[in-house]
């Protein structure tokens, strides 16, 4: 059964967290998107600490992506899931929430 939109960005989060092997996510938000075959997908926008960006290698971030994916599917969610990453500081530079 799926779950909401907070639940899962809660289970979005924890999955990361237990996959980057510390707490470096500080929140997850989710939205819908379009994907590049004009599919619909789950963005999950991972709010990551101040400066963790620059001690996250392409390996650990791609074994989060995949955690979170996986952990999304089990959560009920059926949409394909893309992730991006973010610290305060460049949302608060953007203007994004």
């Amino acid at each position: 059964m799926a779950q909401n939109r907070a639940d899962l960005a809660e289970v979005a989060k924890a999955a990361a967290n237990a996959a980057l092997g510390r707490a470096l996510v500080q929140a997850a938000r989710l939205d819908e998107a379009g994907g590049s075959h004009g599919d619909k997908v789950r963005r999950v926008r991972l709010i990551v600490a101040d400066g963790a960006g620059e001690h996250l290698g392409g390996e650990e971030l791609l074994d989060a992506g995949l955690a979170i994916s996986e952990a999304l599917c089990e959560a009920g969610e059926p949409l394909r899931v893309i992730v991006e990453y973010a610290e305060p500081r460049e949302l608060d530079e953007r203007g994004a929430d």
